[in-house]
């Protein structure tokens, strides 16, 4: 027999039994009843049941106000809430199931172990709280709460201004495939752990508010439309998505293995890392000030920023960017990727290959590796250091950079452009340097089987050739103190000038000047068909043939001497003539040192024709001379025992005729006649030479 409650009537202590249901009418009211095993009641639209207990296997159902009930079996549909009169909650017990409630105006659901809540719907001052049950597809609306205690919640979506409620979780409390819209927040607090949560265009929080405690865990979430997540404070994402939206990792968080897509940010900051993040096009990583990420891939279009005191580690680039402003240590850049090191950034160990870029706007970088079409670029008040460039990888130093201790190896190239400095680079076997117009190579070291260019306008300082390695000064390009090792090669088409040490083969056509030092060509087997220029300095010729077919230009010297050191092995044959011409020797301070040959007192320089034979001790030794003369060539010692040629000016000879002896204006000039080997006037200006060597 069923059991009607009509409008008005409120029945209290009702049993209900298997056979016997129970209908309460609109405007009726049941309370305080028990519905059994195997029996049902509905609550019409309009009706109260207030504190009933449906024990398990019972049946409860209808749409009517439902208030303290206590569900052990079933019950389907009601609204739960503070209405007059009643009790404002719902009680899921274990085995109890509760579908398609409506929780508002202070209606709470209490879900325990062992209970489940489905479909439920959750508005306005409406809250479900889980405390070891379990609540599926609930929608939380404006004003209401999920609250998980224990226990889970899957399947929820939140609306704006609902929100599901991590921050009071102990140990297994958990959400699962959340989906959180615009204007909908989900809180994730420590022993909290929310899976697979979709953040479409809402906000989520994973963090931590008891100090000590470990935060929250957020796991495979979805961040799009606009969504935010914000992790904080010892809490944890991981496997995050984001597109179209930002996740902020800040204050101790940790982060992980996220992808980073289209319109995507990843923000971390304020002592929080990340790692194993992948960067896809459109995609940012940022990370600002005291972040720090590592293990992070940037894919074609992806961009990862490093701001200033912030770092990032073992980041691979793989045709995306990242602009580096604070520290990078152990980045890889390969398929077209490029990073960028800004003022105040610093990149260290770094791998560059495959078309990928390093590029120092002003920042710096060491241990740079580049290979297989990578390359470094040190532009305008950058600074590389210890790069190595092989196998296809290039360093570029350009306007206002400097790079120092680059290495140089096999199918490697360094080139030093146009106002860009390169110090102490050393070019191994196959390897390559090339210095540009305006580019400056200082200290530079050729090895076996290396070799350098140092092009029109460009300049090298210091540079060393050791046996094996090659170094070519093109037209107009210039070297300065140069030593070339036994077996090393250098190519002047271009100038030298300084000191050195060249004892390797000497080839060219260019002018080889000794400027204010010695230069020592030692070298065998020389084809050098230029101009060597004394100037200011000793250009010492140590073996046979030493300038190949090249001719001695002198410079006269405003301080100093210009000398030209002759030594045994290429000093004419008595009777014979010097291999080379020689220009322009026509000035006091202008010397031929002819260390080999005797000076015997008594000796002379005269020009016969194009030459100018010196006769010593008997014997005759003739240079050909070109160029402007002196007006006479005074024979003296070089203090080494050798035999010293030091002109005296045309104007010069004239004085001094003025001022000697008659006799004396007849022959002195030219020959040595007095026991110091010449006259008092003339041994002053000439001995000067003497004194310097």
């Amino acid at each position: 027999m069923t059991i009607t409650v009509s409008s008005g009537v409120i029945s209290s202590g009702l049993t209900i039994s298997a056979g016997d249901p129970l209908v309460v009418l609109s405007g009726g009211e049941a309370e305080s009843s028990t519905i059994l095993s195997g029996a049902s009641a509905t609550l019409s639209s309009g009706s109260v049941g207030d504190s009933l207990t449906v024990s398990s296997g019972g049946f409860l159902q209808g749409p009517g106000d439902q208030g303290g009930t206590v569900v052990y079996g079933d019950v389907s549909g009601g609204v739960v809430s503070s209405g007059a009169g009643i009790i404002n909650f719902i009680f899921v017990s274990s085995g109890g199931v509760v579908g398609d409630m409506t929780l508002v105006s202070g209606g709470k659901a209490v879900i325990v172990s062992g209970g489940t809540a489905s479909d439920t719907v959750i508005g306005f001052g409406g809250k479900s709280e889980i405390d070891g049950g379990s609540e599926v597809g609930a929608r939380v609306e404006f004003g209401g709460e999920e609250l998980i205690v224990s226990g889970v919640a899957s399947g929820t979506t939140v609306s704006a201004g609902g929100q599901v409620d991590l921050r009071l979780a102990g140990a297994n409390a958990s959400t699962i495939s959340t989906t959180v819209l615009s204007g909908g927040v989900e809180y994730v607090n420590a022993g909290g752990i929310a899976e697979a949560t979709k953040l479409n265009g809402g906000i989520a929080y994973v963090l931590q508010t008891d100090p000590g405690s470990t935060g929250g865990v957020a796991s495979g979430f979805v961040v799009s439309g606009g969504g935010e997540l914000f992790v904080s404070a010892a809490g944890t994402a991981n496997g995050t998505t984001v597109v179209d939206g930002a996740m902020d990792a800040t204050s101790g968080a940790v982060v992980g293995g996220s992808i980073v897509g289209e319109d995507g940010q990843e923000n971390v900051s304020s002592g929080a890392v990340a790692s194993g993040d992948t960067v896809h096009s459109g995609g940012f990583l940022n990370v600002f000030s005291s972040g720090g990420v590592s293990d992070e891939t940037a894919l074609a279009g992806g961009i990862v920023t490093v701001a200033a005191a912030a770092s990032a580690s073992d980041t691979t680039i793989s045709g995306g960017r990242a602009d580096i402003y604070g520290s990078a240590d152990g980045t890889t850049i390969s398929s077209g990727g490029v990073a960028y090191v800004f003022g105040g950034g610093a990149a260290s160990a770094t791998i560059v290959s495959g078309g990928g870029q390093e590029i120092l706007r002003a920042g710096t970088a060491s241990g740079t590796t580049v290979s297989a079409g990578g390359a470094e670029y040190v532009s305008s008040g950058g600074i590389g250091s210890a790069t190595s460039a092989a196998s296809g990888g290039a360093a570029v130093v350009l306007a206002s950079g400097a790079a120092s201790g680059t290495l140089v190896g096999a199918g490697g190239r360094e080139d030093v452009e146009s106002g860009g400095v390169a110090v102490a680079t050393t070019v191994l076997s196959g390897g390559t340097e090339y210095v540009l117009a305006s580019g400056t190579a200082s200290g530079l070291g050729v090895g076996d089987g290396g070799v350098a260019y140092v092009l029109s306008g460009g300049a090298a300082h210091a540079a060393s050739v050791s046996s094996g390695g090659k170094l070519v000064i093109a037209a107009d390009g210039a070297a300065f103190d140069l030593t070339v090792l036994s077996g090393g090669q250098l190519t002047l088409d271009g100038t030298f000038a300084g000191t050195g040490t060249l004892d390797g083969v000497l080839l060219g056509s260019g002018v080889l000047g000794a400027v204010g030092g010695d230069v020592v060509l030692s070298g065998d087997d020389a084809k050098f068909t230029g101009d060597a220029a004394p100037d200011e300095g000793t250009l010492e010729l140590a073996v046979a043939d030493a300038l190949g077919t090249g001719a001695v230009t002198f410079i006269a010297p405003s301080t100093g001497s210009s000398v030209l050191q002759i030594d045994a092995a290429d000093a004419p044959k008595a009777g014979g003539t010097f291999a080379n011409v020689i220009s322009n020797f026509d000035a006091a301070g202008e010397d031929i040192d002819l260390r080999s040959i005797a000076f015997v007192s008594g000796a002379s320089a005269t020009v016969v024709g194009g030459a100018l034979v010196l006769s010593d001790g008997g014997e005759t030794y003739t240079f050909n001379i070109a160029g402007t003369t002196a007006g006479a060539y005074p024979v003296l010692s070089d203090g080494h025992g050798g035999t010293l040629i030091d002109p005296t000016a045309v104007a010069f000879a004239q004085t001094a005729a003025a001022f000697a002896p008659a006799d004396a204006a007849k022959t002195a000039l030219v020959s040595s006649t007095s026991p110091a080997g010449q006259t008092p006037f003339l041994h002053a200006m000439a001995s000067t030479s003497a004194g310097r060597l």
